[in-house]
């Protein structure tokens, strides 16, 4: 955690955020000042200064989930090239152990920006034109949209190339970017809804984005795991070839079950991907029926 508080990939874009956070609420106060919260601005202006998302959440998006998590793009591989990873392993630790242990830093770096912007967002609300509750709603769906992005950056790391790397980023990025613009169409539409069965099928589309971003976050993680795998057996074939495929069909397995279900069963057919993909590789059993270790396997 320290290492990564002093790190150039989340020193720099931290201050580029808040440099960004304040230009983006002054040029909204001069907005505001300028043409009053209730005048009619031109629709560029309205949209910068009080729409949703705006300007001050377009900015967070771009640095919070776009730029942040690639400080971890050269994590694994970095890890492999010292010889870290055999000592982990024979250490003790597993492979879900390590790299959910980098993407729950890179989650805690994510909340300790968002949380830095709070004085941002309290002016913005006392300025006038900005619901709270859009407010928490939005900076949700940033830290679903940071973490999805973040597994993904994770298991493309172990890559040596940038060629599948940039391949990779930007298919489950576009994707990720679907998701990020269901949550925030639900955000903008839900202000004017009125009839409970409106209201729930938004709760259904939110939850059901929010999800999607933890499925790509566990499939990235299970790509950096296989990276991991020091040894295979004759018959296996490589994880990270079958984790590839299954990242690039995923969204049309999604869809085909959304079809198969009427759209009603969807966000079952996406938690059962969940669930497959939690456990999919699992290590071979390395414990006697006792509970003992058993000798000459480490946990891998």
């Amino acid at each position: 955690m320290r290492q990564g508080l002093r790190a150039k990939w989340f020193v720099m874009p931290f201050l580029f955020l808040h440099l960004l956070a304040l230009g983006t609420v002054a040029l909204e106060y001069l907005i505001l000042l300028h043409t009053g919260p209730g005048a009619g601005a031109a629709p560029g202006l309205a949209w910068a200064a009080g729409g949703h998302p705006g300007l001050f959440w377009m900015m967070i998006y771009i640095v919070v989930a776009g730029v942040m998590p690639m400080r971890v793009m050269e994590s694994l591989r970095e890890e492999a090239l010292r010889g870290n990873t055999e000592l982990l392993l024979l250490g003790g630790m597993s492979r879900w152990q390590i790299v959910r242990g980098k993407w729950l830093v890179q989650g805690a770096l994510t909340l300790l920006a968002l949380l830095s912007l709070v004085p941002y967002m309290l002016v913005r609300y006392f300025l006038g034109g900005v619901e709270l509750w859009q407010n928490l709603l939005t900076c949700l769906s940033v830290f679903a949209a940071a973490m999805g992005m973040a597994g993904t950056v994770l298991g493309v790391s172990g890559y040596p190339g940038l060629g599948i790397k940039f391949v990779l980023i930007c298919y489950s990025g576009f994707c990720l970017l679907l998701a990020t613009t269901a949550t925030e169409g639900v955000i903008n539409s839900a202000g004017g809804t009125s009839l409970g069965s409106e209201l729930l099928v938004q709760v259904y589309v939110f939850c059901y984005a929010l999800v999607l971003h933890l499925l790509f976050a566990i499939t990235g993680l299970q790509l950096g795991r296989a990276h991991l795998k020091i040894y295979l057996l004759p018959f296996e074939v490589p994880p990270t070839r079958t984790v590839v495929i299954l990242t690039i069909f995923m969204p049309f397995i999604l869809i085909a079950g959304a079809f198969a279900t009427c759209g009603f069963g969807a966000i079952l057919v996406l938690a059962l991907m969940v669930y497959i993909m939690c456990v999919y590789d699992r290590p071979v059993r390395t414990t006697l029926s006792s509970g003992a270790p058993m000798p000459g396997y480490p946990r891998f």
